[in-house]
């Protein structure tokens, strides 16, 4: 960015800050552009969407208010327009779209809507508003519920197949503030697959790594909601064995075993399915194309050995810890 006062480039800087929101502080690591000759400090529209994304996550998780996708989530599996969530959580008629799109919702609003993740949460909210919905709306509404609540209890008494369990935490500094989404895995491994080369499990690991935290460093969030663990070998998905388990269980990831011409063994995976962009924003489909075109060509050495210099595993590999989104990735070497 070019100085309005000078005309000349400006430096990108970045330094620990504190931002009031809702009359509270939050500690971020705040970005702005310094023009040298006057001291002056600017910003543009996408460094103030990352200064404020910080806020926002932390105060979301202080506060138990869901984010965007989860909040359009929740409306979608009853199959309902948002306009008809406001009316049935008695909410002005705009309300719920706002909110999906990215506006705050006070405590007791993000907390309702939470609430109603459960379908008999939003049965009896249904109910609550039968002065406003037509009957036919009720009985369609509460059907749909109904319809969720058997398909639960169904697999619990009579078993679904097994599914290997992954951790589903809710949003937090140590999955990017976003919950662990496998399809959007799938479709990143599916991208690698065709731009990054081949996908050694160490290599893979590390992809998908710096995948989340330059997403995080760039946007606010991560892309795919994994949790990293830093261990010898550099930082890699906390699950990251039952994470590919998974996967293949979906029928989305395959594997083959191959030996380098010695005694030494290698897995190597690919995608089963096509990627398909429609999951991803512009601004993350770039930061995926970024990270496979840089390590496309390096040796899963090389991979290795960078991840190394990251803070992000010199600081946690001791204790084979879990690394903060917020703590580390606006040092990113990348």
């Amino acid at each position: 960015m070019k100085s309005p006062i000078t005309g000349k480039e400006m430096k990108l800087v970045q330094e620990q800050d504190q931002l009031i929101f809702r009359k509270e502080e939050f500690q971020v690591m705040y970005h702005y552009y310094l023009c040298e000759d006057s001291g002056e400090q600017f910003t543009d529209e996408r460094l103030d969407k990352l200064n404020l994304a910080q806020v926002h996550n932390q105060y979301r998780e202080k506060y138990g208010i869901p984010f965007p996708e989860e909040i359009r989530h929740i409306r979608e599996q009853y199959g309902i327009s948002a306009s008809k969530m406001s009316e049935i959580l008695g909410m002005g008629v705009n309300t719920y779209r706002l909110y999906e799109n990215g506006e705050m919702p006070t405590v007791a609003n993000g907390r309702l809507i939470l609430s109603v993740r459960d379908p008999d949460e939003f049965i009896r909210q249904v109910e609550a508003s039968v002065r406003y919905l037509q009957e036919s709306e009720v009985e369609k509404l509460t059907a749909k519920a109904f319809k969720l609540i058997k398909e639960r209890e169904s697999g619990v008494r009579y078993g679904e197949p097994a599914k290997i369990e992954l951790r589903q935490d809710a949003p937090n500094a140590y999955n990017g503030y976003r919950r662990l989404d496998l399809p959007r895995v799938a479709q990143v491994i599916a991208y690698l697959d065709n731009k990054a080369g081949e996908l050694y499990k160490t290599k893979l690991n590390k992809l998908l790594f710096y995948i989340d935290f330059l997403a995080y460093k760039c946007i606010g969030n991560s892309i795919m909601g994994l949790q990293y663990r830093a261990i010898p070998y550099g930082p890699v998905p906390s699950e990251y064995e039952r994470l590919f388990l998974r996967l293949q269980d979906e029928g989305w990831l395959s594997n083959e075993e191959r030996q380098n011409g010695g005694e030494q063994f290698y897995e190597v995976y690919h995608a089963d399915i096509a990627f398909e962009g429609q999951l991803f924003t512009g601004e993350e489909i770039k930061v995926i194309d970024t990270v496979a075109a840089l390590f496309k060509k390096k040796k899963t050495s090389e991979i290795v050995d960078l991840s190394h210099t990251e803070q992000a595993w010199i600081d946690n590999e001791q204790n084979r810890a879990l690394i903060s989104y917020q703590e580390y990735a606006f040092g990113l070497k990348i």
